[in-house]
C-alpha cells in the first residue's frame, strides 16, 4: 500500500524517548510501530490491548473509614518517627526502575 497521509502528533518528550528506546531494541521505528497499530484497530475492532486502570497494590486499597483512619495514623506516626523517604529518592528510584528520563 502506498504510504500518502501524514499524522501530527504531540507527546511528552520522556514518553517518546522512553518508547524509542524500546522500540529500537525490538527493531523498530515510532512511525513503524504506529503503522502497526493502526492496522490492528480494524483487524480487531478496536484497539489490540486492554486499556484500563492498573490495580491498586494490595496495600493501598481502603475498604473502610475505619480503615482509611488506621493507615492515616500509622502514616502520622511514620512521620513524627522520622520514617519517611525523600521525594528525591522515590523518585530516582521509580526512574531507574521503569526508565523514567530525567
Amino acid at each position: 500500500m502506498t504510504k500518502n497521509e501524514t499524522l501530527h502528533i504531540r507527546v511528552n518528550g520522556n514518553v517518546k524517548a522512553n518508547a524509542e528506546k524500546t522500540l529500537e531494541e525490538l527493531g523498530l521505528s515510532i512511525s513503524e510501530a504506529v503503522n502497526i497499530l493502526l492496522y490492528q484497530i480494524p483487524l480487531v475492532g478496536g484497539l489490540p490491548f486492554d486499556v484500563k486502570k492498573p490495580p491498586a497494590p494490595e496495600s493501598v486499597i481502603v475498604r473502610s473509614m475505619e480503615e482509611l483512619y488506621k493507615k492515616l495514623e500509622e502514616a502520622e506516626e511514620d512521620v513524627a518517627a522520622g520514617r519517611v523517604i525523600p521525594a528525591e529518592v522515590v523518585m530516582e528510584e521509580l526512574r531507574r526502575e521503569y526508565g523514567f528520563l530525567r
